[in-house]
């Protein structure tokens, strides 16, 4: 194992945040897999797995199991960690911009794609190593001249993930069952990752909107693809896991889940000799368009009559909120047919706001498709 680290310059005078990363295998070896977790930095659950899966991994090296490389980033947003207020966690958005930190990454196609017009050829084994070269130096120049520590944080983060093969970034939800975001490129490595991390549910896009870290690594690709021809390979696989919901945080389960993670590395050849194999179904493949967002209809006290993982039909009540100061019950419905798969934390709410989501088949809405 090697230890990696990215000092932020630091935006105010004498203070210093820390980037570290750890590496595994050989530096040349191939596949390579990139994991982090934290990049909402009030998200736990994926970051006890890495941390799990740190000792895995040091164990399967001394093992000489290691067929690929790995690289992981327990804890990628040093910026968001820091952040307090009224003894809660703020590590979604940046204080200052209240920017998502899960936002906004560089279009590094846009960036390479004219530099490479006079080198790309026909060997798409060629193009792979050029392209990721050309990634590669952008992002450092991009972390190098970053005007703020939130910048120069995703570049740093997408210099080291952007030459991977494969690309899983961990988050979880408020409550919600263990679920995944991955395009349409590479629909059997998605059932490969789901049927071993025990996913209940894969939301499929191809482009989601916002620029979120896991399509910064991959949508290059697609766009290269696009501009260049098929010469140009389908470079990254990437992911976002949503690990459940923000109270499932304990040991025996973040380290049968970084178990889970082995498994699926030892599928896609980064590991050898490990024993277990992929054990749960694939689950429903849904579009992410197909999401859609239940509104509180009055604030007050929400209370639920169905759980995240029930299926539900259109206008089912899944819930009430009642308004403590006119007595007034109103109820919760379902917008269409499909899975609960995630709700909000808080038992109380504001009129209008998000409530829940339910995954169903028909796209009911496009453009920017993630919350923000």
């Amino acid at each position: 194992m090697i230890e990696l680290e990215h000092r932020l310059q630091g935006d105010s005078p004498a203070t210093s945040r820390i980037l570290r990363g750890y590496g595994f295998g050989q530096g040349v070896a191939r596949p390579k897999v990139y994991l982090q977790a934290g990049l909402h930095a009030d998200e736990m659950p994926g970051v006890l797995v890495l941390h799990h899966l740190l000792g895995l991994l040091e164990r399967a090296e001394a093992a000489g199991q290691l067929t690929g490389q790995v690289m992981v980033v327990p804890a990628a947003n040093p910026i968001g960690l820091a952040q307090w207020a009224f003894q809660r966690p703020l590590g979604r958005q940046e204080a200052e911009s209240l920017h998502n930190f899960n936002r906004g990454y560089p279009d590094l196609a846009k960036i390479v794609a004219d530099d490479l017009t006079e080198s790309l050829g026909e060997s798409a084994a060629g193009n792979l190593l050029l392209i990721r070269a050309a990634l590669r130096q952008a992002t450092a120049r991009l972390r190098n001249n970053a005007r703020n520590d939130m910048l120069e944080m995703q570049a740093a983060l997408l210099h080291w993930s952007c030459d991977a093969d494969h690309v899983l970034d961990l988050h979880c939800d408020h409550v919600a069952v263990m679920h995944l975001y991955a395009s349409t490129a590479r629909p059997e490595e998605t059932a490969l990752l789901a049927r071993s991390v025990g996913a209940k549910l894969a939301l499929i896009q191809d482009v989601s909107g916002g620029n979120a870290f896991d399509e910064a690594n991959s949508t290059p690709w697609a766009a290269l693809r696009e501009r260049f021809g098929e010469a140009i390979p389908r470079g990254c696989f990437s992911t976002t896991l949503e690990y459940r919901g923000q109270f499932d945080v304990d040991d025996a389960t973040a380290l049968q889940d970084a178990r889970n993670l082995m498994t699926y590395m030892a599928g896609i050849g980064v590991i050898s000799g490990w024993v277990d194999t992929p054990a749960y179904p694939v689950p429903p493949m849904l579009p992410l368009g197909g999401a859609a967002e239940i509104f509180a209809p009055q604030g007050g006290v929400v209370t639920w009559d169905r759980a995240v993982g029930d299926m539900v039909l259109a206008g089912e009540v899944l819930g009430h909120v009642t308004n403590p100061a006119t007595r007034l019950r109103l109820p919760i419905t379902a917008p269409c047919p499909g899975m609960m798969f995630r709700r909000e934390l808080w038992p109380s709410c504001l009129r209008g706001q998000g409530l829940a989501h339910v995954a169903g088949e028909i796209v009911l809405r496009d453009g920017d498709l993630l919350s923000d």
